[in-house]
């Protein structure tokens, strides 16, 4: 699998240095680079599923028996960055009306595929105070929580192929949108299952004693696992400002904010393929050649 993918990434970047030394309609404009966050949805899972990712694992589903599972529909974070070469047409072409510009670069980014968290609590009478002062009595109450975290994380890097139209490049304020293509691999996957426990006690009275016997504790796990194949289609939005207004050096300095709202394939060699959406929110640093 991974020859194949690579292969046909590699193609792909040869088709287009041989389009662009065939044919001098294309030139390079512009380079950019940029840092953000990945957020979105995980796919659907269960236990059974954490099972093969992690066969080594003693966690059962028996463990998590009077357990409430938690709802994480945005349970995807992780970081995103991107580096890209722009490409467009001489202003004198039909794309330039549109100010249409093409992108080729590579991305990197983190998010957990699958997530599974559960958490219980438990109260327990411990004790009973009576005021010496006035007979009023209060409670004292022990609480135990317990919650498992399971979460299945790939970690991305691919080939981008994209083309934006904007507004009028040549104001100070643009903005831009377009459609894009996304094609790599899953590097290092792993699988962790975290146990955590806290105890406490609680004065329904003396509030200031509610965390006076605090207690934690926490296990980690974590389990490698095979690489896949992974793509995307996303759509780029974003507002571009360009720093010089007068100053021909700055002038080619652009800042700019980009979202890639994005629909994510990657297969997961212990399982099957699987699909999530997810937004890639990041800022940027533009310099025009």
């Amino acid at each position: 699998m991974k020859k194949i993918v690579f292969g046909a990434l590699f193609f792909a970047s040869i088709t287009v240095v041989n389009a662009q030394e065939e044919s001098n309609s294309f030139q390079i404009k512009a380079a950019s680079v940029q840092v953000g966050v990945l957020s979105g949805s995980s796919s659907i899972s269960n236990i059974s599923d954490f099972q093969k990712l992690a066969p080594t694992s003693n966690f059962q589903e028996l463990d998590v028996i009077g357990f409430r599972r938690d709802n994480n529909f945005f349970g995807s974070n992780g970081p995103a960055f991107s580096m890209n070469v722009i490409m467009a047409k001489p202003a004198n072409e039909n794309f330039a009306r549109l100010n249409t510009e093409f992108r080729f670069g590579v991305s990197y980014q983190q998010s957990d595929v699958f997530n599974l968290s559960y958490s219980r609590t438990d109260e327990f009478r411990v004790d009973t105070l009576t005021s010496m002062r006035n007979g009023e009595q209060s409670f004292v109450d022990s609480i135990y929580d317990q919650s498992y975290y399971l979460a299945y994380t790939q970690r991305h890097i691919m080939l981008d192929g994209d083309v934006t139209i904007s507004t009028n490049p040549n104001k100070r304020f643009k903005f831009y949108g377009g459609v894009g293509l996304s094609l790599g691999l899953s590097v290092s996957p792993s699988t962790t299952i975290s146990y955590n426990t806290t105890s406490r006690l609680r004065n329904e009275i003396r509030t200031d004693d509610f965390n006076s016997d605090f207690d934690s504790e926490s296990t980690y796990d974590s389990y490698r696992n095979k690489s896949g194949f992974f793509g995307r289609l996303y759509l780029p939005l974003g507002i571009d400002f360009r720093v010089g207004k007068t100053n021909e050096t700055l002038k080619k300095y652009h800042l700019f904010v980009e979202s890639r709202t994005s629909l994510m394939f990657q297969s997961v060699p212990e399982l099957n393929f699987t699909t999530n959406t997810g937004n890639a929110t990041t800022m940027g640093l533009r310099y025009d050649f």
